[in-house]
């Protein structure tokens, strides 16, 4: 039992000795695995965006492992709600016999992989993890198409972001909306729904308020504790979180980027004279500028890194919803995203460029990077490999 330890377990749970085959958990309910789920390394559940089978109906959720069902326990989980997402406990041995009971109080099943495993001794040295259907896309299709492939996949993603802050903003002031959106791409996927909905509870017009009773100078400061005091009634999800992206440390660079351009005209405003300060050389760079946040105990508040992802994911689409191709700032805009260089890689990209077997040369551009994660939400997500356009038809 000592030998066994959980990225064993992994390596079984992905293996195709569990695919095609009924499972019968502790409670004697079978099932039967579609996608075992993307490995997640940032914390919380082990898998994440896994497809299960049972009697009558389908469940997606996150999978946690142990190596023994009372693992659950003492790593704390039923007191974390960063797993209420779960939908199946999978372990070696179930030493506790029962359910796994949720830190929301639901129930979810245990599933032991002991019974399937005749040889403990042998069984590591056969396991073999079954590749995705598109391993061989770039040898089937070329590098060229399979970057045709990407490129508009990207811009599918650029253009429903796009449409999605045009919808907002014909029912919302448009500097909320922007608002919204950096706030969102500041939590980081574990508390971006958190952070947008401090933006609702703190918006920018109450922000505005605030400033009127205060000095430009110390904008930042009021802003930051509004905030804050704000973000405390708010549940917040910190197992995995490095210190330098702790929700606190992104309230205080939210509060004082936003002092910055609430000094001038707005959001809108302030980025919008940004893009026309712009060129075809100094684009990428001059944007991410006008977004970094220095100073901080770990280094920049908001770093050039995360400037980026801002830049592609919320500052371009915003800027096309405007006017789209009609008008200059939504011309340039696109033109911007289409040339933008790549970014830092994320869970998603590095599963889909091992996925395809490519890499950088290929992904050479922040598009592609987009293109790979609609990919993945599109057609990867529910097992739609069929529909996918890197299949063959």
């Amino acid at each position: 039992m000592e030998r066994i330890k959980e990225s064993l377990l992994s390596r079984l749970w992905q293996s195709d000795m569990l695919r095609d085959r009924v499972l019968l958990t502790a409670g004697g309910e079978w099932l039967r695995v579609v996608y075992p789920g993307r490995r997640d390394g940032v914390g919380g559940p082990d898998f994440r965006h896994a497809i299960i089978v049972t009697s009558g109906r389908e469940l997606r959720g996150d999978v946690e492992l142990h190596v023994r069902s009372s693992g659950w326990r003492a790593h704390g989980h039923h007191r974390d709600p960063n797993y209420n997402g779960v939908i199946l406990h999978v372990v070696m041995w179930d030493d506790r016999s029962g359910v796994t009971v949720l830190q929301d109080g639901r129930a979810v099943p245990v599933l032991p992989l002991r019974p399937y495993v005749d040889d403990l001794d042998g069984f590591p040295t056969t396991l073999v993890v079954p590749e995705e259907p598109c391993w061989d896309v770039v040898m089937r299709l070329g590098e060229h198409t399979v970057g045709e492939v990407l490129d508009g996949a990207g811009e599918e993603r650029f253009r429903s972001k796009a449409g999605h802050f045009k919808a907002k903003m014909a029912v919302e002031e448009r500097d909320q909306v922007l608002y919204e959106g950096l706030m969102r791409a500041l939590g980081y996927s574990q508390n971006s729904e958190s952070f947008e909905e401090l933006a609702r509870r703190m918006p920018i017009k109450t922000l505005r308020e605030i400033a009127q009773d205060s000095c430009p100078e110390k904008y930042g400061q009021v802003f930051q504790r509004a905030l804050s005091a704000e973000a405390a009634l708010l549940e917040w999800h910190l197992a995995g979180i490095r210190p330098p992206n702790m929700p606190q440390r992104r309230i205080i660079a939210a509060a004082y980027l936003l002092a910055v351009y609430l000094r001038g005209g707005g959001l809108v405003q302030g980025l919008l004279q940004l893009i026309k300060e712009t060129g075809a050389k100094n684009g990428c760079s001059k944007l991410q500028d006008g977004l970094i946040v220095p100073g901080g105990e770990h280094g920049a508040l908001i770093g050039r890194g995360r400037a980026g992802d801002i830049v592609v994911n919320i500052v371009l689409p915003f800027l096309f919803a405007l006017g789209g191709a009609r008008i200059k700032p939504g011309r340039h805009a696109l033109e911007l995203y289409r040339n933008y260089p790549r970014l830092g890689e994320n869970q998603i990209t590095r599963q889909m460029t091992r996925q395809i077997h490519t890499g950088p040369g290929l992904i050479k551009s922040a598009r592609r990077q987009q293109g790979l994660i609609q990919l993945y939400r599109e057609f990867c997500l529910d097992r739609k490999c069929g529909e996918c356009p890197l299949m063959p038809a």
